[in-house]
């Protein structure tokens, strides 16, 4: 997780009412780290190790493109496909807001949080991040 020192960037979140939460970032948390922090309602039941999806995220098509390209082999890990393919209402740029890190270039980028989530827990378990 980045420190309090970090470089900051101004992202907004747009929430499953489509209401807008501009926050601001560090750069080099993940979206997941950021969300908890700032207390944006993503869950991350797994909190943070790519063993679910109630951190699915929509990318705008653009960012979405970029970051393909910085991924080895310009492809999402088999892990995060095989998360994916467990989110509710899955687009062309869903990723995994435990596998987005954020940088500088995103300065700006607005993230759409699904309008709702697959959790594994049937107790309405939340996990708490540490």
């Amino acid at each position: 997780m980045a420190g309090p020192d970090a470089p900051t960037i101004n992202i907004t979140f747009v929430n499953p009412d489509d209401s807008k939460t501009p926050i601001v970032a560090r750069v080099g948390e993940t979206l997941l780290q950021t969300a908890h922090r700032t207390g944006i309602e993503m869950e991350g039941a797994c909190e943070g190790v790519c063993a679910c999806s109630t951190c699915h995220i929509i990318l705008e098509p653009e960012l979405y493109e970029q970051e393909l390209d910085l991924l080895e082999d310009g492809a999402l890990g088999e892990d995060e496909e095989d998360m994916l393919d467990m989110a509710f209402g899955l687009s062309e740029t869903s990723r995994l807001g435990c596998q987005v890190t954020l940088k500088e270039n995103m300065d700006g980028a607005v993230f759409t949080l699904p309008k709702a989530t697959r959790n594994f827990y049937v107790d309405g378990h939340k996990p708490t991040p540490h």
